[in-house]
Order: C-alpha cells, then sequence, then structure tokens
C-alpha cells in the first residue's frame, strides 16, 4: 500500500509530463444497461421485504453491521463558513446530528465511523463532544482523516495560497478504504465480528439504514450493493453502466463524449453496503484529474472516488425509492425542498417503528 505523499508525486509527475490528464478520465467500451441488471427493492407491505428486512434486523442485533458516514467535506459549494455536515438543516440539528440519530434509532448498539478531512476533523470532533455522541456511547463514534493532497496550478506546479488550507485537498471519498484500515478500526470492526458497512454522505439524510437492504446484501451474497434511483431530467453525474463485461459505476465526467447518458434509466446515490472483509486489500483505484477554482483562480487537483470499488467489487444494483432513498443538499436553494423530504422521512421512520 504506497503512501500518499508517493502516491501525489507519481502522478503530479505524470501530470507534468503530460500522459495523466483530464481527457484521460474517459472509458472506452462502455454500454448501457441490461434490463436484468437492476433489482428492485420489493415494496414495504410486501412479503419478501419483510422477509429480508428480519434478515437484516439479524444482523443488526448479532453486531455484524456498521456505519461509515462521510463528513469531509467544506461548504464550498453550498456558502456556509463551517464543514457542511454541521450545518442545522432541521429544527437546530445539524445533518450529522440527524444522521446519527436516525442510525441509532434503528440500531442503538450500532458502530459508527466519520470519515473526515485535515478541514473538518477538529470541528466534527467538537461538535460529537459538545452533543455528547447525540446518545450514543463515546467510544460507539470514531472519526478518521483522510488523506490530503497538494493543489496544482494548470501547469503542474505547486499552488500558492497565503491559505495554507486552500494549497491543500481531499482526495475524493475513494480513500476510504486505506484510510479506515490506517487507523486500526477496520480490523477492529471485523474482529469484533462485523460483516458489513454501510456506506452515505452526511448530507444525504435519505441514506438511512434500512434492515431491508442489509438483508438484500447479505442474500444476494455480493461485495457491494449500489442504491441507485430513477432519473428525472436534468440530473448529472455517475451512473451504472457495463464496462466491457461488467457492471460497474461510472462517473459522468468518464462517459465517453459521444456516450448518450440518458440510455440509463437510474443514477449513483452514492450510497453502499459493503461486505467488510472485501475491503481489507483494496487494488489501488483509477485516479482523475479534476480542475476545480480556488476563488477565481484555476487550480488542479487528483482525486479517487468510492463508486470505483465496483471495478473489483462483485457488485448488485438494487432501485430504491429516489424521495425516500435520496435527500441532497448541494445548496441553499436546496434546502426548503430538502426540509420538506426530510419531515416525510421522519413520518415514515415514524411509522415503521410502531
Amino acid at each position: 500500500m504506497q503512501d500518499a505523499h508517493s502516491i501525489f508525486n507519481r502522478l503530479a509527475q505524470q501530470f507534468r509530463a503530460g500522459t495523466f490528464t483530464a481527457e484521460g478520465n474517459h472509458l472506452q467500451d462502455v454500454a448501457p444497461l441490461q434490463p436484468t441488471d437492476i433489482h428492485e427493492l420489493p415494496p414495504t407491505s410486501s412479503t419478501p421485504y419483510k422477509e429480508l428486512s428480519e434478515r437484516g434486523h439479524r444482523a443488526l442485533v448479532a453486531g455484524e453491521v456498521g456505519a461509515i458516514i462521510l463528513a469531509g467535506g467544506m461548504a464550498t459549494r453550498f456558502a456556509y463558513e463551517r464543514p457542511k455536515g454541521l450545518y442545522p438543516i432541521l429544527d437546530g440539528k445539524s445533518f450529522l446530528q440527524l444522521k446519527i440519530e436516525w442510525l441509532l434509532a434503528t440500531a442503538p448498539q450500532l458502530p459508527i465511523y466519520v470519515m473526515t478531512s485535515f478541514r473538518t476533523d477538529d470541528e466534527v470532533r467538537a461538535h460529537l463532544a459538545e452533543h455528547h455522541f447525540f446518545g450514543a456511547a463515546p467510544d460507539q463514534i470514531q472519526c478518521f482523516v483522510q488523506d490530503q493532497f497538494p493543489r496544482l496550478t494548470p501547469i503542474g506546479e505547486l499552488f500558492q495560497t497565503d491559505d495554507l488550507a486552500e494549497a491543500y485537498a481531499a482526495p475524493g471519498h475513494g480513500d476510504f478504504p486505506t484510510a479506515l484500515q490506517r487507523s486500526g478500526l477496520l480490523d477492529r470492526f471485523l474482529q469484533g465480528g462485523g460483516r458489513y458497512l454501510y456506506f452515505s454522505n452526511v448530507d444525504n439524510l435519505g441514506a438511512s439504514l434500512d434492515p431491508a437492504i442489509i438483508g438484500w446484501h447479505i442474500t444476494c451474497g455480493c461485495e457491494m450493493t449500489i442504491e441507485v434511483a430513477q432519473k428525472v431530467a436534468g440530473d448529472k453525474g455517475g451512473a451504472p453502466a457495463r464496462v466491457g463485461s461488467r457492471i460497474q459505476l461510472v462517473e459522468g465526467f468518464a462517459f465517453p463524449p459521444d456516450f448518450d447518458q440518458d440510455a440509463i434509466p437510474v443514477f449513483n446515490t452514492a450510497s453502499y453496503v459493503f461486505t467488510a472483509a472485501a475491503l481489507r486489500n483494496p487494488t489501488e483505484l483509477p485516479w482523475y484529474v479534476v480542475e476545480k477554482k480556488v476563488g477565481t483562480t484555476p487550480v488542479i487537483q487528483f482525486e479517487h472516488l468510492a463508486g470505483d470499488l465496483s471495478r473489483s467489487l462483485s457488485v448488485s444494483l438494487l432501485a430504491v425509492d429516489r424521495d425516500d432513498r435520496f435527500i441532497p443538499v448541494k445548496s441553499q436553494a436546496d434546502v426548503p425542498i430538502a426540509q420538506r423530504l426530510i419531515r416525510r422521512k421522519l413520518t415514515r421512520l415514524a411509522a415503521k417503528a410502531i
């Protein structure tokens, strides 16, 4: 397992040599899904759903399930001066608080692993301590920090700025398996009988812990279950496709320029269930050249993404209800709609608990 410094130096050298470019992000041999590639989560009132839910519930009670929350992002696009996970999204409660409270409501003893970044770690830890871990035992919620890479200028020089934090960026969430392993938390989870990890973004409150989805993952026997939802007009981003003979996730910018992304009816919600043992020795994920701006200044950063674990793990695609399982909040304009959907989600969760 190469360290972050060595990986960055290798990528920076390739970028300066012109052999690693944004144009190289595009994949080849990409085709739409086949009809049998997508599986539907059964209706909640059906017998199959109840059987899956019971299977997942048994795993939760047995201590076989943990949760990973991604909380490394600053709210740059969201126009909030603190880490995005700390934004008071509903009734004064932060994304992180609601996320944790909902997890604990389903599984009170659930181990929760929060991936932070160099930009968010101190504030996230302070937020957890200030709120007494939202009812969890202090050792039940563990933070681990992802890597950081320097940013470059478009010609490959180190980006210089008076704000040292702006000179660096987190290299995407594809480093979560190595960061989790480096922290010792993955081995501790496995040694304690853990088998499955539910993975989601802190700002997607639709991604609550559904025992039926855990049950689906266990029943299908795959290493990675990917929640997908129906596209609507204007949706951008990653989606599952066939690349060669494999079903895998493809980022929006990695599709060939002439590929009709509308030919794929679903998109990636970035919520997954992993078989934890499959994360112990992950292959190095592909790296992407990503063009960003710091203020008005263009910069280059290198990123890899968790969805690309689908390149090497066995996967299943599980179609879920969009409004229930996917509530993204990317800008302040999204907040009122998200609050309405979150309140509806709370009502549904309360009804399930009765």
